[in-house]
């Protein structure tokens, strides 16, 4: 299993935002269903303390995440055909067949153009899905 684990202080712009909504905007990476089990679970914690995903950030507080990913959570690169248009170094313009799920979730773990890009750029894995 994969570890997230995450340390950061919430900035003042976050204040008034939702435990959840503040954490999603800090960690694009993350699906805020995701996200929003972690505050549940207790995984992730306000000044080291479990909070509810509805309760308010004032900013400045310490936001940790120390959690594992579940193997469905983690997304396989996966060889297909992509229609790239334009690519360099800042922008990948790709034309999407209709029909192609853009990334995995129910009921689609595979065939993904998230799973097809992860092939062909492997160094896209660290930017948020």
């Amino acid at each position: 299993m994969e570890r997230v684990e995450r340390d950061t202080i919430v900035p003042a712009a976050c204040a008034g935002m939702r435990f959840d909504q503040a954490a999603a905007s800090l960690f694009p990476e993350y699906s805020r269903s995701r996200i929003k089990g972690w505050i549940l679970d207790g995984t992730a914690t306000l000044d080291g303390a479990s909070r509810k995903p509805r309760d308010r950030v004032l900013g400045g507080e310490r936001l940790v995440v120390n959690a594992e990913l579940a193997a469905d959570d983690i997304v396989e690169a996966e060889p297909m055909a992509l229609d790239i248009v334009y690519a360099d170094d800042d922008l990948l313009i790709i034309d999407k067949p209709a029909g192609r799920v853009v990334h995995p979730g129910a009921g689609h773990r595979g065939s993904t153009l998230q799973n097809g890009l992860l092939h062909a750029y492997p160094e896209l894995a660290h930017v948020p899905r």
